[in-house]
């Protein structure tokens, strides 16, 4: 392994390997019944690890894109649900910190700190909560039905929010949401709002899903909650669908808890292939050529994303100036690191044969847990047109 290149990014890791022993085995019992794992959570809260990303001149643990990077995908290696809803938080507010550490912080700077002081000192958890059930996906566009009235429309002090809201991952345990919402004030503009979780937020437990169980993304509605002025981080007209931009926070972070539930997949089946030993064969299946060549080709797909992932993840941050030219391979490593991880556990299933199919290997969850990562913007789809426009434009710019 190259990687950690840092001795901060191996203490990192440090930190987190007795909470991936202790979430892996309790993972299978979370699976089994669905429940949000509350536990999970108070302990990554008392090891301090929502002040991961706070920008350390805050107080924080300073920790850039290629360190969250890593740091998700060790933790998925214990529970994938657990690691994807912390991801929300980390992707949220590391985006930001990531402006603020270089002089252009996207949000109020008082609120901001805020936040960042909610982080370090009491593990406050926060997670943008944009997409609902009839708009579908916001990287699309489309104009939300949340709506925002002023109490004044001149010079409003409070704001006054009404709608309903899919997808709020890590919803039991969150202190703050950003919602998006349509201004009614004469504008009709978008605007992002970071409420406090509390009072008019109602939960709707709509979660029961194939994978990643207790990530508790259940529905909210949202009963004419108010927020202060101050709470509005940014507004913007809706006039067409936005130009793609990329978003490193989102997808590298999201793709690497999927590259961590394929690493405890392949893991798990090499366990497997050296304790299973059949009569007939005498011998550990390990020492079959047809399992090593299945276990190898499942370390290639991890290798591959994993180089991919952490590479791309350091050119980002290496390139603070300008990043215009890194979004389509943030585009490349998402589609890669999530389909490797898919073909990854499948390998890990044909290891263990029939044995996968049951409960007594956790290779049946991690099977349903690694396709989440393709429902992820970006899609493939979207993806493939990205990259194949990109190449008729390069190849009309060089004839």
């Amino acid at each position: 392994m190259y990687y950690p290149l840092t001795s901060r990014q191996q203490q990192l890791l440090d930190q987190l390997d007795p909470l991936v022993e202790r979430f892996a085995e309790r993972a299978a019992e979370q699976d089994r019944t669905g429940r949000f794992p509350y536990q999970n959570f108070a302990e990554l809260r008392a090891a301090g690890l929502p002040g991961m990303i706070v920008p350390s001149a805050l107080g924080g643990g300073g920790a850039g894109l290629t360190d969250a990077v890593m740091a998700m995908e060790r933790l998925a290696m214990g529970d994938g649900s657990t690691a994807l809803a912390f991801t929300m938080h980390v992707q949220t507010l590391g985006a930001v910190a990531e402006g603020y550490n270089e002089g252009a912080c996207p949000w109020p700077l008082p609120l901001f700190e805020e936040l960042c002081r909610a982080a370090v000192e009491q593990g406050a958890l926060i997670n943008s909560i944009a997409t609902e059930p009839d708009l579908g996906s916001p990287s699309r566009g489309g104009r939300p039905k949340t709506v925002a009235l002023p109490d004044d429309p001149v010079n409003p002090a409070e704001w006054i929010l009404t709608g309903h809201k899919s997808w709020a991952s890590l919803i039991p345990a969150l202190d703050y949401l950003v919602i998006n919402a349509t201004l009614k004030d004469g504008s009709d503009d978008v605007a992002r709002f970071v409420v406090p979780n509390g009072p008019g937020i109602e939960v709707i437990e709509t979660w029961d899903a194939l994978g990643m169980r207790t990530t508790a993304s259940h529905d909210v509605r949202l009963h004419e909650v108010r927020v202060l002025h101050s709470a509005l981080i940014a507004r913007s007209p809706v006039a067409k669908l936005p130009p793609f931009k990329g978003n490193p926070w989102f997808m590298l972070t999201v793709s690497a808890v999927y590259l961590g539930v394929a690493a405890a997949a392949v893991q798990a089946a090499a366990r497997y292939a050296q304790e299973r030993a059949p009569t007939a064969l005498g011998k550990p299946i390990a020492e079959l050529e047809s399992v090593q060549r299945r276990l190898g080709e499942a370390e290639l797909l991890l290798n591959q994303a994993r180089l991919l992932l952490y590479h791309v993840a350091q050119l980002w941050e290496q390139a603070a100036v300008d990043r215009s030219a890194l979004a389509l391979l943030v585009v490349t490593a998402k589609v890669t690191a999530t389909n490797n991880a898919v073909a990854a556990v499948d390998q890990a299933m044909r290891v263990a044969g029939g044995a996968s199919f049951t409960r007594a290997l956790p290779l049946e969850r991690f099977y349903r847990d690694v396709r989440g990562g393709l429902s992820h913007p970006i899609g493939d789809d979207e993806a493939y047109l990205l990259l194949g426009r990109a190449a008729l434009q390069r190849h009309l710019t060089v004839r």
